[in-house]
């Protein structure tokens, strides 16, 4: 396309320039000839929009134009994060829930504790039990010896109610887990649809700020003086 305008511009240069032709008694002079190169048209960074899409999805949608779509992953993301955080604060609250009925009910001590100890609390009716299994099975170091870990649970109905708050609350935490890798896919999703938004604002770009061809009759006074020619093209 650019080898077509630049042999009309020629063909028009070389008939204007040698034809002479007469206007009310004036002697129409060579036309002149502008050619101005366009100021480039802004370009946005594929590099800059995945980055912003992984850290925030939508983001690099919005960045591109891509409004809708970028308003939509954005408010996804959002709604993730306050479902990942309610479903923290929830186990958490059954899990306290769970230590509080037990310190009560068994008169447990879980403060310096691990996860370990809130599942041995369920799994048996007291330390004693607990630590005659674990020298049956010849697991030694594995016995609670030490002060403040002592229990006694006066009801079996009250320790598998425990024993069921606790599994409830690992539940909900492991759910957790699947809100994260939601978020994760969130991100891979943006940061692959805003490369696609900006390949598709910088191709519409480029058509925008294609070739321009324009003509223009000049004069001086009242006499035609001759004929503009003004070439617009990227490059």
């Amino acid at each position: 396309m650019r080898k077509v305008f630049l042999t009309i511009l020629a063909l028009f240069l070389y008939s204007t320039g040698i034809a002479q032709f007469r206007t009310s008694g004036q002697q129409v002079k060579a036309p002149s000839f502008e050619l101005q190169e366009p100021e480039p048209g802004e370009k946005k960074s594929i590099l800059l929009a995945v980055g912003l899409s992984l850290v925030l999805p939508g983001s690099g949608e919005l960045y591109a134009g891509n409004v809708r779509t970028g308003t939509y992953l954005m408010a996804t993301d959002g709604a993730l994060w306050l479902t990942y955080t309610g479903f923290l604060l929830h186990g958490n609250w059954i899990m306290e829930d769970a230590r509080n009925f037990a310190s009560i009910r068994a008169g447990a001590d879980f403060s310096g504790k691990d996860d370990r100890f809130d599942v041995n609390i369920g799994n048996f009716i007291s330390t004693a039990v607990y630590n005659e299994t674990r020298l049956r099975n010849r697991e030694y170091g594995e016995i609670y010896s030490a002060p403040g870990y002592e229990w006694f649970w006066l009801q079996d109905s009250d320790r598998l109610h425990y024993r069921n708050l606790r599994i409830k609350s690992d539940q909900i935490h492991q759910a957790s887990e699947f809100v994260i890798g939601a978020l994760v896919i969130n991100r891979i999703v943006s940061a692959f649809l805003a490369w696609r938004s900006v390949q598709s604002y910088n191709a519409a770009n480029r058509l925008q700020s294609g070739w321009l061809l324009e003509t223009e009759v000049q004069h001086m006074g009242g006499t035609v003086h001759g004929l503009g020619l003004k070439v617009t093209a990227p490059f």
